[in-house]
């Protein structure tokens, strides 16, 4: 049991690592972007990002996450995952051929009504749909087959070139300029698909069975939803019912919070591959505390990141992204003090997932988005940017619940409520510990101040609460221990025996 979670933490632990990387070029990226660009041209690039993203997650039907579940599972005959790579490739082509010729059609319309400037930013903006959508398509291929080191060089490569082309972008071109950083990054492991396709083998609509056609399709409805609804519809109501600025504040807000986010969602693949091997091997027992396991080391990670995140961000998000952010300051507070809820969320969703049970996640993402476009019709023209912010709160709060809730009932897996419920009381204490220094101090100092006070009084809290048993150290320590330097390996092994002594 102890050796399938070690596994799994190992991958995911790979997974996290990239995670790192394109997390801190995806955010170095936005503060350029805001402070060349301002409020209204760092939306008008966010605006894009969600345009592309959303075009290619509407042209991959769903084939990435089934190659993602399946392509590992066929290792015993090598022409079969091949096979199967090749025929999902075919349609993919087919699929993101009319997508992208329509995005050119629409850059063209654009030239021919308004102007050349507004058209390049649209045909640039086709550019980063092709390599997302082919860099997903590769990630998949990569992480099914359980190349999790190749995605994490290649993710190190495209992070080194997307910051000094979005400066040098954004700097001679503006938004469209921008672009470009953005269509580098996802170029080096989008090339890599070349690798993973054999010309010996042919196409066969036999390699896609029926099984995986329907997790395919109910996996890409949810997808969709998710893009569309879920991820960043707020934009469209903030620039119908408020203005095209406040997009610009949001998504500043947003890019905080999605730096906690997104840890989860990049080292879901891993959770996926994982979760499938334990499930396959029919021991529930194994499947359950592995499940309740993951949930409480990741809250760990991410709660007191999220509430102490909240505590400080009224002097965090001004000294990053400039004074003229001001306004974005209670959005980022409301999106970053719920954003573990989104994080978490994955982990229900992939073990879900790896069981076979997609149907059950298309009805949760239908019913949340449900929710999320009533919520952001009553609040977004009554409490402008705050009122998105709310209603993205009780989004992922409801999304949370109702996939924790599924999980139970058809996976027969629960979430640790009593663990989860003392790891919150351990972040409160942190925040508490943080606003302390927030409140005496202002700027910098303040941070300095509340950041150490936070980290201590949560260290202290995991410890007397025993939130991390024995048995959580020594797989950690099995898991990470190795790669650490001689001397990070026995400062790492000392302050796990703090915060869980035996």
């Amino acid at each position: 049991m102890s050796t399938s979670v070690s596994n799994l933490l190992k991958s995911s632990l790979i997974s996290l690592a990239a995670t790192f990387i394109s997390l801190a070029a995806g955010f170095a990226s936005s503060i350029i972007a805001a402070r060349l660009l301002g409020p209204a041209g760092s939306g008008k690039v966010a605006y894009a990002l969600w345009v592309a993203t959303s075009a290619a997650a509407l042209a991959d039907m769903g084939l990435p996450q089934t190659l993602l579940r399946n392509a590992g599972g066929l290792a015993g005959d090598g022409n079969a995952w091949k096979a199967l790579v090749r025929t999902a490739l075919r349609s993919f082509l087919i699929s993101v051929g009319m997508i992208g010729t329509g995005i050119i059609l629409f850059a063209v319309i654009t030239y021919a009504q308004r102007d050349a400037q507004h058209a390049w930013f649209w045909l640039i903006t086709g550019l980063l749909f092709l390599s997302y959508a082919f860099h997903v398509f590769s990630t998949a291929v990569a992480r099914g087959r359980n190349r999790f080191s190749q995605t994490a060089r290649t993710t190190l490569l495209g992070g080194a070139m997307q910051i000094p082309l979005v400066f040098l972008g954004a700097w001679l071109l503006g938004p469209t300029g921008a672009l470009i950083g953005y269509i580098a990054r996802y170029l080096p492991q989008a090339l890599k698909l070349r690798g993973y396709i054999d010309p010996t083998i042919k196409y066969s609509r036999e390699a896609l069975s029926p099984e995986m056609l329907r997790y395919g399709r109910y996996i890409w409805f949810s997808d969709l939803i998710e893009i569309l609804i879920l991820s960043r519809i707020e934009f469209l109501f903030l620039g119908v019912f408020v203005s095209p600025t406040s997009i610009g504040y949001f998504a500043a807000g947003l890019g905080l919070a999605s730096l906690i986010e997104q840890i989860m969602l990049q080292i879901s693949p891993a959770l996926i591959v994982n979760f499938t091997e334990v499930h396959a091997r029919g021991n529930q027992q194994a499947l359950d505390a592995a499940y309740g396991r993951v949930i409480r080391i990741v809250a760990l990670i991410m709660l007191p990141i999220s509430m102490g995140g909240a505590i400080i961000m009224p002097e965090l998000l001004p000294l990053i992204f400039g004074d003229a952010f001001e306004p974005a300051v209670p959005v980022a507070v409301t999106l970053l003090a719920f954003v573990w809820l989104a994080g978490m969320s994955v982990i229900p969703w992939g073990i879900i997932s790896a069981s076979g049970h997609s149907a059950i996640l298309l009805r949760v993402q239908i019913t949340s988005a449900i929710a999320t476009i009533l919520l952001l019709t009553v609040l977004v023209p009554s409490l402008g940017l705050e009122g998105a912010a709310l209603a993205r709160a009780v989004i992922v709060t409801l999304t949370f619940a109702l996939l924790g809730w599924m999980a139970w009932k058809y996976v027969q897996v629960a979430v640790p409520v009593a663990a989860l419920a003392k790891t919150i009381l351990a972040a409160i204490l942190c925040a508490g510990a943080a606003s302390l220094g927030v409140y005496m101090l202002n700027g910098l100092p303040a941070l300095l101040s509340a950041i150490p006070t936070g980290a201590i009084t949560y260290m202290l809290a995991i410890r007397f609460l025993r939130l991390i048993t024995p048995e959580d150290a020594q797989i950690l320590m099995a898991t990470a221990g190795g790669k650490l330097p001689n001397v990070s390996r026995f400062i790492a092994g000392r302050l796990l025996n703090f915060l869980a002594p035996g």
